[in-house]
């Protein structure tokens, strides 16, 4: 069984594609609450602005302090994730033993116009397809409305809180349909193609934490 454990100040390109699994395998529990009627003096402290801001938090098969469900492990193991592939019909990569959390702190979305200014190294190719037509209307794309993303805060001198993510994949291994049940519910490959962990030293199930600075502008839509 192979391991790997990933640094909390380092990025590493496997990070998006774990992430990515994580929001799949993610069920997402929304609790609703009764509406409450706001006095007059509540809402005349109410301030808008022209941004969004959000924090995102995801929990699969862990409680808030990333401890695993106790059922995690055992076989055959019902803390899994099984991906099944075209021309593959049958045959499904299953992780087992896999659990985690997603955390996204005060990410912001602002509404913003591009600057008409350019740096010394402005390719306007760049707005252009293969055939030379242009992508934007027009090609310069200065002054367009765009979106601009960042996160404002958590910006001390060692801070690192825009991102926490916390995986475990304790086995990776193909399990084969067999007659009516499909092989994501099936144990019979009791091996292990590769074992997976992000997570952070300081503690046994420490999330692994990120910091994001600068800004980046969507724009084109």
């Amino acid at each position: 069984m192979a391991g790997r454990e990933i640094s909390s100040q380092h990025f590493n390109p496997l990070i998006p594609m774990v992430l990515v699994l994580i929001s799949i395998g993610y069920s997402i529990k929304a609790q609703a609450e009764s509406m409450i009627p706001m006095a007059d003096h509540e809402l005349q402290s109410v301030s808008g602005g022209d941004a969004v801001q959000l924090t995102l938090r995801f929990r699969n098969n862990v409680d808030e302090n990333n401890v695993p469900d106790m059922a995690c492990g055992g076989t055959p193991d019902p803390c899994r994730l099984g991906l099944e592939f075209v021309a593959r019909e049958g045959n499904w990569l299953v992780m087992k033993d896999f659990y985690g959390s997603l955390a996204v702190e005060d990410i912001r979305f602002e509404g913003a116009f591009l600057s008409n200014s350019s740096s010394p190294y402005r390719d306007l190719s760049r707005f252009e397809d293969a055939d030379g037509n242009c992508l934007l209307s027009p090609c310069n794309p200065d002054g367009l409305p765009a979106i601009l993303v960042d996160y404002p805060f958590a910006k001390g001198p060692g801070e690192y809180q825009d991102l926490h993510a916390f995986v475990n994949i304790g086995r990776m291994a193909v399990e084969v349909d067999d007659g009516t049940t499909p092989g994501y519910l099936l144990d019979n490959n009791p091996g292990s193609a590769l074992a997976f962990r992000m997570s952070d030293s300081t503690s046994p199930n420490g999330d692994m934490q990120m910091r994001f600075d600068g800004r980046a502008f969507l724009y084109g839509f």
